[in-house]
């Protein structure tokens, strides 16, 4: 059982608060993923699950066991780092074993164990190769290679592919998914990338800095779903999509949405605060469609991505993007398109909380 639980955590440096009222609970064999912009606590929060930051305050338990004093050799954790940090002068073979040879294990089980990690990660033919002859993306197997091999009740990534170009990303995102799924064990994994968020966690743990966050770091601890079509509040809307939700202030009044200068034709069982922040995600603007709420956009420009175009729109609501595929119908710079903003589409936020409305 590796179930990995946070409780009540407060990490300070000096007088500066970088993790408030952090509760987590992961499960036994979960991935879990920490995204969130740079300063929200989420390196921070991983180092403190392997013992090298000290909380102020709260609990961390690994497998039911409480942690908070016990030295990071004994949580039966293993942590694989942005940076790779392998040792140059040795083999890759001697990388990976390099921890059983530290604890005295016998040569032939070092042996065996490093043949074994080596196939599930692809280095079966550079064992005898140091780092300085590997690719960035072979470099980052032997970290990890050198993780596996202690078969830890948990895995802690931190950013570990950050340094790696589009393409290697992308393979090694298929190839840390086919190890979760092979090992089953439990993984918490750091990014800032989106991408890797959405597609390689079992949920999703979106933070932010204590100056925008308030009383808790964490906003939301959902399935990639959860938190890509029902944001808990304003900061995960415009955090998570790419591009972000689109946003228009309306006020309300007799339980109606109001803007002064678009009709918003909105029929809503929702009890309506005097502003509200209204948003729709770019995939669900349609051009030249009709819906209850329609408003005549100058295009801007057109961003072909290939398999999808990316409209920029200038409307009486504010800049509006729409996503559509790559075959729709072309409209050029400066032309007047109307847009349609269907109600079920819509999101509705308190502007002042920035909580979602239900």
């Amino acid at each position: 059982m590796s179930v990995v639980s946070l409780k009540g955590i407060d990490i300070s440096y000096g007088p500066v608060a970088v993790v408030r009222n952090l509760d987590l609970e992961i499960k036994s064999g979960e991935f879990v993923v920490l995204v969130g912009p740079s300063g929200c606590g989420k390196s921070t929060t991983l180092r403190l699950i392997a013992g090298l930051e000290a909380s102020q305050a709260g609990e961390i338990a690994i497998g039911g066991r409480t942690v908070n004093d016990l030295d990071p050799a004994k949580r039966d954790v293993a942590m694989v780092f942005q940076n790779y940090a392998l040792f140059p002068h040795m083999s890759v073979a001697d990388n990976i074993s390099f921890g059983m040879r530290l604890r005295g294990e016998a040569p032939a089980k070092v042996a065996a164990s490093v043949s074994e990690v080596a196939r599930m990660v692809g280095l079966q033919d550079q064992l005898a190769k140091r780092p300085g002859a590997l690719s960035g993306g072979q470099r980052q197997r032997v970290a990890l290679a050198r993780a596996i091999v202690r078969k830890p009740a948990v895995f802690l990534f931190d950013e570990p592919l950050s340094n790696l170009d589009a393409e290697f990303r992308a393979a090694m995102r298929s190839e840390l998914m086919r190890l979760h799924k092979e090992l089953g064990s439990t993984m918490i994994y750091v990014t800032h990338d989106q991408v890797e968020a959405m597609t390689m966690g079992d949920r999703i743990a979106v933070l932010a800095p204590l100056r925008q966050a308030g009383r808790s770091n964490l906003m939301q601890f959902g399935t990639p779903d959860e938190v890509y079509h029902r944001p808990t509040n304003l900061f995960v809307a415009k955090f998570i999509g790419s591009p972000p939700m689109n946003f228009f202030k309306a006020g309300a009044k007799n339980g109606q949405l109001v803007h002064d200068r678009v009709q918003l034709d909105v029929t809503s069982q929702l009890r309506f605060p005097r502003e509200v922040a209204v948003g729709i995600r770019p995939e669900h603007v349609q051009i030249g469609g009709t819906a209850a709420i329609t408003v005549d956009g100058t295009l801007d420009r057109i961003e072909n991505l290939g398999h999808e175009k990316l409209w920029f729109f200038m409307t009486a609501l504010g800049r509006i993007v729409a996503r559509t595929a790559d075959y729709a119908a072309n409209h050029p710079p400066g032309e007047k398109v109307r847009l349609a903003l269907p109600t079920t589409s819509l999101h509705f936020f308190d502007q002042e909380s920035g909580l979602r409305i239900e």
